[in-house]
């Protein structure tokens, strides 16, 4: 797992392809390009914040507020 810091946002790496990384976020959906150097590895707190955002956001689907 690493962070793509420009785009405050969590990520799987996928590929590696032309210089560039293929991410896709931990709970699956649409992949994203990103550079390495704008990438570091994911620590534990993270790795928890993206849980917590993936919780949240199901949670409001399943109640119908997105």
């Amino acid at each position: 797992m690493v962070v793509d810091v420009r785009r405050n946002r969590i990520g799987e790496v996928m590929a590696t392809t032309g210089g560039r990384l293929a991410l896709r976020p931990p709970a699956g959906g649409r992949e994203w390009e990103a550079f390495p150097c704008d990438v570091r590895p994911a620590i534990a707190s993270d790795e928890l914040r993206a849980k917590v955002t993936e919780v949240n956001d199901r949670s409001r689907r399943e109640r119908g507020m997105a």
